[in-house]
């Protein structure tokens, strides 16, 4: 499979876990599909993947299971600290 940005063969495919909305609008979508390409870097949903994420969270009373959800946060060295940004995205 090539990579749709740089068009180099080799995409690996990474399942991950996606999370959209928060509170209790949160859903969280498990073994998503994720293409990341080992030349240039990108790593990004297909069209087909982005369709049923929609579809599921339009649907997502027939979908979802609700589960208590724990939360742990990654404690990193003092060292890296420092420099650091918080970046954490939602969808």
């Amino acid at each position: 499979m090539k990579c749709d940005l740089c068009n180099e063969e080799g995409i690996n495919i990474h399942l991950m876990t996606k999370s959209y909305g928060k509170g209790e609008n949160l859903l969280v979508i498990e073994n998503v599909p994720v293409m990341i390409c080992p030349h240039c870097g990108e790593s990004y949903l297909t069209a087909d993947t982005l369709h049923e994420i929609e579809r599921i969270k339009l649907h997502r009373q027939s979908f979802a299971i609700t589960r208590p959800v724990a939360v742990a946060g990654y404690a990193l060295p003092n060292a890296l600290n420092t420099n650091l940004h918080s970046n954490t995205q939602q969808m």
